[in-house]
């Protein structure tokens, strides 16, 4: 495994959810203003700054930060 590729592993295993995994947001977001307790987005990646990277249902991608950002895995 690379680098990179380590960086990715562990950013996923701090965020505690995987690429794919639907999750929804607990408060509203520290970064973005759109971003409110309630909102659903589906996990699209992971920065090589450990930010988990979304797209949202209201259309827009944006990076949060685990250490910050509450969500949850959300049941489908």
């Amino acid at each position: 495994m690379d680098v990179l590729g380590a960086k990715m592993l562990a950013a996923r295993l701090r965020a505690g959810v995987r690429i794919g995994q639907v999750i929804e947001l607990l408060d509203d977001s520290s970064g973005d203003a759109r971003l409110k307790r309630g909102d659903i987005g589906v996990v699209r990646g992971f920065s090589d700054g450990g930010l988990v990277v979304i797209q949202w249902s209201e259309g827009f991608v944006e990076e949060i930060d685990p250490s910050i950002d509450g969500y949850r895995p959300h049941a489908a």
